[in-house]
């Protein structure tokens, strides 16, 4: 289990979008996607007991809602493959249970090797 505090998790994932960059032409950045994602760290580092809350579901269907093109939510995709390939602490099981715990349908599992390429609304 990681010693990391909940603000270093931030700063890591914040670091780890930041550097990612959209390649496509999306006009979703990754520092929007981890803005949105950040409520939901707590969950998806497995803190003991946790289950996704309000802000964090909030947070996850705005972004749905703002990758409106595939562009979009390749990027999107990319943003968080991105982001969790530099925070180990996350749990898998978790993330790519988070989208259906909130209510939401995605067309990708959210994994360490998802393909962000072959994605299709």
């Amino acid at each position: 289990m990681s010693s990391r505090s909940p603000s270093s998790a931030l700063a890591v994932l914040l670091v780890a979008a930041a550097l990612a960059g959209a390649a496509s032409a999306a006009t979703l950045q990754c520092v929007q996607v981890a803005q949105l994602m950040a409520p939901c760290m707590p969950y998806l580092t497995g803190a003991p007991g946790m289950t996704p809350y309000g802000i964090c579901c909030n947070s996850l269907g705005v972004l749905n809602q703002l990758a409106t093109t595939r562009a979009d939510r390749v990027a999107a995709c990319s943003c968080v493959k991105a982001a969790a390939a530099g925070f180990p602490a996350v749990d898998f099981a978790r993330a790519a249970g988070l989208p259906a715990a909130c209510g939401l349908s995605i067309s990708f599992t959210i994994s360490p090797n998802m393909d962000c390429n072959q994605y299709v609304l």
